[in-house]
């Protein structure tokens, strides 16, 4: 079984919280122990018994509908409440995406930011990313740049793009830091890299700015 960011959920989240974003994605689970690989019935008892990852598996074969159960977006929510409240990392960041989609859950912003929060201080980068745009925007937590630049710059560290790409933005604009141009085209480059069309875009507009300010200057 792949431990991967269940399909369901992919189709459903086209668009991230941040229009300036990609779109949600969740780190592959590297946890291995004896109850990874089960299926079926094995999985089940294995769940109901309080082995985490495979109450983490049994969510994932709820959300995609596969080795033989029916996609059910409440069970899965349920296995992954289970999980996570056990810490583990993608089951604390798919229940955040069900909190904040209401898939299986009610809406729920502020789940949702507790849960991504969870996840972020594991060291999960996409949940740092998410964390830090609910910081940004003030969903289910209040509005805090200093928070936000916080988790951009923890998932940027471990190579997010859109993560990179935002603390240009941060830094071009001067949001809740002093603008500094030299770091936002640091950021820019960095994510650019990645072929984040964002970030190349924001380059050549700085480019395009400095070329009219050096002709005003002659």
């Amino acid at each position: 079984m792949r431990h991967a960011f269940p399909a369901l959920l992919a189709l459903l989240l086209g668009t991230s919280l941040n229009l300036a974003a990609a779109e949600f994605e969740a780190n592959p689970c590297d946890l291995q122990d004896a109850y990874s690989n089960l299926e079926g019935q094995e999985m089940v008892e294995a769940a109901e018994d309080g082995h985490v990852s495979a109450q983490y598996n049994l969510g994932l074969s709820y959300d995609e509908g596969n080795d033989g159960f029916e996609q059910d977006a409440a069970k899965a929510a349920e296995w992954y409440a289970k999980a996570a409240e056990q810490g583990h990392a993608c089951a604390q960041y798919n229940l955040a995406v069900g909190y904040e989609r209401g898939l299986g859950l009610d809406v729920d912003l502020g789940q949702a930011a507790y849960w991504y929060q969870q996840a972020a201080k594991q060291g999960d980068s996409d949940a740092q990313y998410n964390l830090a745009v609910c910081y940004e925007e003030g969903s289910g937590v209040e509005q805090d740049y200093s928070q936000a630049l916080y988790w951009y710059r923890k998932s940027a560290a471990q190579g997010d793009a859109d993560a990179q790409f935002e603390l240009g933005n941060f830094y071009r604009v001067g949001k809740g830091l002093a603008s500094d141009l030299k770091q936002a085209r640091q950021w820019y480059s960095k994510a650019a890299e990645q072929d984040h069309e964002g970030a190349a875009t924001a380059l050549e507009e700085l480019d395009e700015e400095d070329e009219d300010s050096d002709a005003q200057e002659s």
